[in-house]
């Protein structure tokens, strides 16, 4: 063997190795803060469809035959008599956060009637 041999890397390989290295992390990084954004927009969805379908209902077991809203932290709901379903009720679900639609929800009437109907 050669007494000159050295072991080990060079600067230029070194410093080429963290900026891969830093590049990688950034996008790590990037891809936690789109996976929390997908996730909160997900949960928002999520709520939005849930109420959405319990103010349909609500209003439809009334038999509301208004329009009307509702505000609550997250958005907010809006019904309507469904068009073209007699005694149906359409509810949308938007959130606070540009106003996007995050659920329509379309309830139809109930078969017989409140009391469960039959035939006498």
């Amino acid at each position: 063997m050669n007494g000159n041999t050295r072991h080990g890397f060079s600067l230029a390989e070194l410093l080429v190795a963290l900026v891969v290295f830093q590049v990688g992390l950034l996008g790590v990084a990037g891809l936690v803060l789109l996976a929390q954004r997908n996730l909160m927009r997900a949960e928002i969805t999520a709520r939005g469809v849930l109420e959405a379908q319990l103010v349909a209902d609500s209003v439809r077991d009334a038999g509301g035959e208004d329009s009307g809203s509702m505000e609550y932290p997250w958005g907010g709901i809006a019904w309507e008599p469904a068009s073209g379903i007699p005694g149906g009720v359409r509810a949308a679900a938007f959130t606070n956060l540009g106003g996007d639609t995050v659920a329509v929800v379309t309830v139809w009437p109930k078969v017989g009637g409140a009391s469960g109907g039959g035939t006498p």
